[in-house]
């Protein structure tokens, strides 16, 4: 059976046969937006169990997921296949980046658009791992696969038997925020790479850009230690290892940004007829989870201190 057949159809919001008090009455993007403000002080793990149970999209149930406080909780439903591949599986369907792409760019909320662009860094990933792909802008990076985190023995006590998954694999949810405490989303700064490195390809093509990225990536890897963290293939491709899993260090926002000034300066040197778009023009569909993890911060600083 493959994804397709095994991932059930989906309702977009609200649900107006749910019970007053119920949060599934809200429309898609209130809903995300309840679910990513939780109060982590707060208990809601009914109310988003519910919401995990339910027949909205994936992206919906699996940030709802995120948020259950007590994971045993999610074990009365073991028999429920679908909630096991909340537990076990991610979003990795071409079909899913059209709903991401529709939060990241209408979302009424910064919150809710934060989340879906970290998601869309994740599918784009995974995407590219399996087949190439035929959505722009994507279609020339790729980044490895990595050894999924696993659940602590202790918490993982039941089978997703319907989902063929044994608690041992039960994957530990991550987040969807930018920053978390002393670490980055990984997948968002390699994303914010590619854009970037994306403009000069039409400048200089793949041989220079390649001579660029790599020489400024062997320069700055001493004094930048997260860059360990990034390559650069033949095909001038950015390249990440996420081995250890999807977070980086906090310091790597600053490493990458200061990479990419680096380099887009030596673009302009080399192609000083050229024009580059600036850092939040191409970068613009991840631009609130960027701003979040304070990448533009770093990048507008660096650019004045190399500008002097």
């Amino acid at each position: 059976m493959n994804d397709s057949e095994r991932r059930r159809p989906w309702n977009e919001g609200p649900n107006e046969d749910a019970p007053p008090e119920s949060w599934l009455l809200l429309d898609d993007d209130e809903l995300l937006l309840r679910i990513e403000t939780l109060d982590v002080a707060g208990d809601e793990d009914e109310r988003l169990l519910e919401v995990v149970t339910s027949d909205r999209h994936f992206f919906i149930r699996q940030e709802a997921a995120k948020r259950v406080k007590e994971r045993r909780l999610l074990f009365r439903f073991e028999d429920d296949r679908h909630v096991g591949q909340i537990l076990v599986r991610h979003l990795a369907r071409r079909e899913d980046l059209t709903y991401l792409e529709r939060i990241s760019m209408l979302s009424r909320h910064v919150e809710v658009r934060q989340a879906a662009q970290i998601q869309l860094a994740r599918v784009w990933r995974r995407l590219e791992q399996s087949q190439p792909r035929d959505t722009r802008p994507m279609r020339r990076v790729s980044l490895p696969a990595r050894p999924e985190r696993t659940a602590d023995p202790g918490t993982a006590q039941a089978s997703t038997r319907a989902s063929g998954t044994t608690a041992a694999a039960l994957v530990v949810p991550v987040t969807s925020a930018p920053i978390e405490g002393d670490e980055v989303d990984g997948s968002l700064l390699g994303w914010a790479a590619h854009f970037l490195v994306e403009q000069a390809w039409s400048h200089l093509g793949t041989k220079a850009t390649l001579e660029l990225l790599r020489q400024s990536h062997q320069d700055l890897a001493p004094a930048h230690a997260t860059l360990a963290h990034f390559g650069v293939a033949e095909d001038a491709r950015v390249t990440l290892d996420l081995a250890s899993g999807p977070r980086l260090p906090r310091a790597a926002v600053r490493d990458v940004a200061t990479w990419m000034v680096v380099f887009r300066k030596a673009v302009q040197s080399a192609a000083p007829d050229g024009s580059l778009h600036s850092v939040r023009a191409s970068t613009s569909l991840m631009a609130d989870a960027l701003r979040a993890a304070g990448f533009y911060a770093a990048c507008d600083e660096l650019e004045t201190a190399v500008r002097a």
